[in-house]
Order: C-alpha cells, then structure tokens, then sequence
C-alpha cells in the first residue's frame, strides 16, 4: 500500500495544531519521492543542510528583505530562519519548512529532503544541491551569476515535483 499525503492535508494538520511536530514529521517523511534515493549519512545531512541555508539566504535576498521582514511575512521565527541560513546542525521544524516551501513557492518534499527530515534523500537532490551550495558566495548581495544559478535551482527544484 502506498500512502500519500496531500499539501493541503499536511497544511490543515500544521494549521490545527503546530506544535505537534510527530505527525508532521511522520507525514514529511510519507511524502513520495523520486527514485533513486540514498539513505543519508550525518555528513551528507549536513552538506544537504548547508546547501538549504545558502538557499534560504539566497531566496531571501533575491526578495531583497532582512531576516525580520521574512520571518514576518512567512509567520516563522527569526531565530529559526537565522539558524536554518547559518547552522548546518539546526534541525528545521516541520512549520518552519512547510512556511518557507509556501512563501518561496518551492516543494515541500524537496525542502523537507534538504533539511534531513527525511530518511532517505533523491541523489540527484543532493548532487544538485550540493553543487549549487559550492558554486554560491556568502555575499550581502547576489551577483548576477547568482541570481541565474538561484533561479536555475528553483526551476529544477520545482520541475522534480
């Protein structure tokens, strides 16, 4: 039996109670995914991690809003947010995945992939991933390359779906 679980069925069981993070991660994890797949180790985790900040960072700054104004017009916290950009140990709560997949208009399973809340992550996710992490700077600003890298990215995120 295979299970799937909706968008809008994962939206109604954050929405009616967002603490509840089991059943949210449970779904997250239900969430199909293209094959082939890869179980991940701590240290690819990790690179995949690095790889979701520098995209966050990037989303954001395309957008061109601070930290304060994201995470007040995605309803996340700003210590979330600076945590999911900067520290590639932080663990992303399913809300705060589910918020930025709705705000940056990117898939959920492909978020929840990068963020290691699933047990096993597409491999051409992660070579894809990894890749664009390596290729961006840690700039106040993206440069022109950047923008077409971060677009090309988005593109291919939203395409796999």
């Amino acid at each position: 039996m295979k299970l799937h679980f909706s968008r809008d069925w994962l939206r109604s069981k954050i929405s009616s109670d967002p603490d509840v993070e089991v059943e949210a991660c449970s779904a997250l994890r239900a969430l199909p995914a293209a094959a082939p797949e890869v179980v991940m180790a701590e240290r690819n985790v990790v690179q995949l991690r690095l790889a979701l900040g520098v995209l966050v960072r990037q989303l954001r700054l395309r957008e061109q809003l601070s930290i304060a104004e994201l995470a007040r017009k995605a309803q996340i916290s700003e210590d979330e947010l600076r945590s999911i950009e900067h520290d590639p140990h932080y663990t992303a709560k399913p809300y705060l995945l589910f918020q930025l997949s709705e705000f940056f208009d990117v898939p959920l399973t492909k978020l929840s992939q990068m963020a290691g809340a699933t047990h096993s992550v597409n491999r051409s996710l992660y070579n894809d991933a990894v890749r664009y992490a390596v290729r961006s700077d840690d700039l106040d600003s993206l440069t022109e390359d950047e923008l077409r890298d971060l677009n090309a990215f988005v593109a291919l995120l939203q395409s796999r779906e």
